[in-house]
């Protein structure tokens, strides 16, 4: 009795490159990851990141009276709705963009006085302070316009501005203090009347920087300061 043998069944011809076919049944075998979503703590962080960039580069540009929350709303591509359930009013927003501009300077500047003291500390101060404001950026002119403009239409951010000025008053007499008593400056140097003095003439510098940009030559104008201040504060060498 002769046995029939089964019947296989023929493989399936391979689809070419480029079937539709193919590409379909490749796309659902490696499928994409699905996007992680964020989460709101992050979309809140994001919206409030545009918002001061667009509130520090309108500012830079025009100055707070013509600075608007419809405008920064529109910079930052989202409404003018949402500044307001953020922040209230424009006078909030410019008050925390104020801290948050100079909290990042101080960020940046601690990065390098690590490890600096007395003089050495005072001078990183005076660079950090002055450098670039030939070219300044839009966080640099946003910061000086609203401290200018908080002694005329904007009086409610003065107090802001007298905050951080006293904090960097502090900060610079401590470092008049450490260099006393580390042997290299002079024992008649007032640490607070100096602090004051160098916070006038380094915001001095800086003003007449944005003014004349043309004709501004900070890196020179830097020497020169500190070339001034060495030769006042230095104690004499000894002998």
């Amino acid at each position: 009795m002769t046995q029939t043998r089964p019947k296989t069944a023929a493989p399936s011809p391979a689809l070419p490159a480029g079937d539709p076919a193919r590409s379909a049944n490749d796309s659902a075998t490696h499928a994409a990851p699905r996007k992680t979503r964020r989460t709101q703590a992050e979309r809140v962080a994001e919206s409030d990141r545009r918002l001061f960039e667009a509130a520090t580069h309108l500012i830079a540009k025009h100055g707070y009276t013509q600075t608007t929350l419809e405008a920064i709303g529109v910079e930052a591509g989202y409404s003018r709705g949402l500044v307001q359930h953020r922040f209230g009013n424009k006078d909030r927003l410019l008050d925390e963009l104020i801290k948050k501009i100079a909290a990042d300077h101080r960020e940046r500047l601690l990065v390098r006085l690590r490890g600096l003291s007395g003089l050495d500390a005072l001078f990183c101060e005076i660079d950090c302070y002055l450098e670039s404001m030939d070219t300044p950026r839009d966080s640099s002119r946003a910061f000086f316009m609203l401290m200018h403009e908080s002694l005329g239409p904007a009086p409610h951010i003065r107090p802001t501005f007298a905050a951080i000025s006293a904090r960097w008053h502090r900060a610079l007499a401590r470092q008049f203090e450490n260099g006393q008593r580390a042997g290299q400056i002079r024992d008649d140097i007032d640490p607070e009347r100096e602090a004051q003095l160098l916070i006038a003439t380094a915001r001095g510098l800086r003003t007449q920087a944005m003014l004349n940009p043309q004709t501004s030559d900070i890196a020179s104008a830097i020497q020169a300061f500190k070339d001034g201040l060495r030769a006042r504060w230095l104690k004499p060498a000894s002998g």
